[in-house]
């Protein structure tokens, strides 16, 4: 295994300060350019819901425009334009992200309480991934570090929230279709109006189809890894009377994918003669009631979400008839998810003149998650229940010291219960109250923004069920994540640009960990199988520095950099096999991740979008020692517009690097070779694709 020594804690504490304080006098030097033009960009996603340039939190905020010219279908599609931001597949879409080296790689039977949030709007889609498609959206916010003050036990390492377009006034309709290489097509529409005096209607709906990049040999089919997703929304923004709002906001999403990604040779070709599959049908719904009082704001929220999901694959990736040492298998698990929250917050109206702000709130979250699990060589159906309730209290305050200088600090008070009954007759419960804290120290001064901050954000714990285990592993204890951040945010005329310092220590960090288990069928053959064990290793260190900019270099040219430096590691701890694992690096966690785009105005109707991403070799699993290589991807797209039309002819991945979106180590699945030796097992990502989208709008 390839490894790399990476910067002492004080060599990197050193070098951070440095650099920071270069960014510090740069940033101070006069500028008289008066900053009224310049666009403000809403962060919704936090407390303050402030201006991202002056919010005390590494924040990246993609816009509709980067969506666009990226020609995303789903979130996996924006993951590399953001420092320190990871993804795993292992299906059919990249459902699991990970900040700064923290967040779960996959799920089969055992219920899990993410690391990351997913939001969309007001709906919790954590560990629901494959809902995260991009269309119609304003903008796709990332927080980085521990959000739990916010958003609670689902943002241990930070926060996604995808903002959707709001309903206007004004008549906006908008059709758009796409198509590209391995039969990928996209149609989309939107339509938004005023329907009434006080009433304001959004409407969109689109379908995605590919045939994806997997070719199935002994089946003759192209398609077994494909793409089928359908969704729409409506949303109604309703005025109440002068003070009061009301937003309602409705979901469906019909989502048919296949899976059918891994293959014994690693290359694309499968032969599984069971395809497998990664199905999703949701309906979701948030209102959201908001009122001014003469000093104070009143903001009630409610959502729901009914999501029921159905994802299998075929564990032998080969045919009855391969090999004399075969053996055939289909594993299947079906989740019926419900979830429903309330949350209610009063905030003060603050005047240029107060010195104080502050904002209470409570939230309640309900959820329910049934599976059943259909495996070839089970006895019987396993099926089970997870039943998850959580209650908060949460606060802030805001002290200006002076006009310049403010201290915030907020805190959490959440008390979590989860109940958790299967088939197998394993019952447990389990009932925390756990607490989150944040304290942020801001300073502004001509167009730059300081802050020093400190916080603490929290997960839950849960269970691993697989009776194969022994009782010592069932059950795993909270996480907690302990931050410090610097961070610098500097906006000019033409420049904005962000630097962020940060130290996290992981206590009782959950590592993912997984069990081997063989058996002998009647046959002779050895069978293989393995199950996803989480437990607690002692700490975890993650700590880098990232670093954003936008740069308007003249009226035809903007040039756009992210980059992040990131060392986490875990120190020594015991796996589920017994073996002790000195400091390793923690997984889907690349040292170092980079993004550079460049958009060109060619003339008034021609601009021309190319983009390269970067990410640093990173090893898949706290379980086994495989890694993805280092990657660099370069897309382009070619633009012109004349009036209502829009014509975008791209190319994605145009050198076809291989991308590795999942992989697997430690055990052998070829019976060519009798499953005698251990072999990596990689899902590969996007391939080159060359496409053409159009677009008509009218307002």
């Amino acid at each position: 295994m390839k490894y790399k020594i990476p910067f002492s804690t004080s060599k990197y504490f050193l070098f951070s300060i440095l650099t920071l304080f270069a960014f510090f006098s740069f940033s101070f030097q006069d500028n008289n350019e008066s900053s009224d033009d310049i666009e403000r960009i809403v962060v919704t996603a936090d407390l303050n819901q402030g201006d991202l340039s002056t919010l005390p939190i590494a924040a990246t905020v993609l816009s509709f425009d980067v969506i666009e010219k990226r020609q995303a279908r789903h979130l996996q599609d924006l993951v590399s334009l953001v420092p320190n931001l990871n993804f795993s597949s292992g299906a059919s879409r990249g459902k699991f992200v990970q900040i700064r080296g923290i967040g779960e790689r996959s799920q089969f039977a055992e219920p899990i309480n993410p690391s990351v949030g997913i939001l969309l709007d007001d709906i919790d889609i954590s560990g629901i991934g494959g809902l995260a498609t991009v269309f119609d959206l304003q903008q796709v916010e990332i927080l980085s570090g521990p959000q739990s003050v916010a958003t609670g036990m689902n943002s241990l390492a930070g926060i996604v929230k995808l903002v959707s377009n709001k309903a206007s006034e004004e008549e906006f309709a908008q059709i758009s279709a796409s198509y590209g290489q391995f039969n990928e097509s996209r149609l989309a529409g939107v339509y938004s109006n005023s329907l009434t005096q006080s009433v304001n209607g959004r409407f969109n709906i689109q379908s995605t189809k590919s045939d994806g990049f997997v070719e199935n040999s002994f089946l003759n089919r192209e398609d077994t890894n494909g793409i089928d997703e359908l969704s729409a929304t409506a949303k109604f923004d309703i005025e109440l009377s002068e003070k009061s709002l009301l937003a309602l906001n409705l979901y469906h999403f019909d989502i048919n994918n296949g899976y059918d990604a891994f293959s014994l040779d690693n290359d694309n070709i499968t032969r599984s003669d069971e395809p497998g599959f990664d199905k999703l049908d949701a309906q979701a719904a948030s209102v959201k009631y908001s009122h001014d009082f003469s000093a104070h704001k009143l903001q009630m929220t409610m959502s729901s979400i009914q999501a029921d999901t159905d994802y299998g694959y075929d564990e032998d990736w080969t045919f009855v008839g391969f090999h004399p040492f075969e053996y055939s298998s289909f594993d299947r698990y079906q989740r019926e998810i419900t979830r429903r929250s309330v949350d209610v917050k009063l905030a003060n109206i603050q005047s240029t003149n107060d010195s104080l702000a502050y904002l209470v709130g409570a939230n309640f979250n309900q959820h329910k998650e049934d599976l059943l699990r259909v495996y070839t060589f089970n006895e019987g159906d396993y099926s089970s229940q997870y039943n998850p309730t959580n209650s908060a209290v949460y606060g802030q305050v805001t002290f200006a010291l002076n006009k310049d200088l403010a201290l915030r600090t907020a805190a959490r008070l959440e008390k979590f219960d989860a109940e958790f009954a299967d088939a197998e007759g394993f019952v447990a419960d389990i009932d925390d109250t756990l607490i989150a804290a944040s304290a942020s120290l801001e300073y502004k001064l001509s167009n730059s923004f300081i802050y020093a901050k400190a916080s603490r954000g929290y997960k839950a714990g849960g269970f691993n069920i697989d009776q194969r285990l022994d009782s010592a592993n069932r059950i795993f204890a909270p996480e907690f994540n302990n931050s410090l951040e610097l961070g610098l945010k500097t906006q000019a005329e033409n420049l904005f640009y962000t630097f962020t310092v940060f130290h996290m220590r992981r206590d009782d960090a959950q590592v993912s960990d997984f069990a081997v288990f063989t058996r002998e069928t009647d046959d002779g053959s050895v069978v293989t199988s393995f199950a996803d064990v989480i437990g607690n290793a002692g700490s975890g260190i993650n700590q880098g520095i990232e670093f954003s900019a936008t740069w308007d270099i003249n009226d035809a040219w903007l040039v756009q950099a992210n980059l992040g430096y990131l060392d986490a590691h875990f120190d020594d701890y015991t796996k589920v096999d017994g073996s002790v694992t000195q400091r390793r690096q923690q997984a889907q966690a690349p040292y170092y991740t980079g993004f550079l785009s460049s958009i060109w105005q060619i003339n008034d109707k021609l601009s021309w979008y190319v983009d390269m991403d970067m990410k640093d070799d990173f090893g898949f699993s706290d379980g086994h020692d495989e890694r993805a290589p280092f990657t660099t991807i370069v897309n382009t797209e070619l633009n012109w517009q004349k009036d209502s039309y829009k014509v975008q002819l791209w190319v994605k991945n145009i050198f076809d690097r291989q991308q590795f979106t999942r992989g697997f180590g430690g055990f052998s699945n070829d019976p060519r070779d009798e499953y005698a030796f251990t072999e990596p097992y990689y899902q590969f990502g996007q391939q080159r694709q060359i496409g053409l989208s159009v677009t008509y709008t009218w307002e």
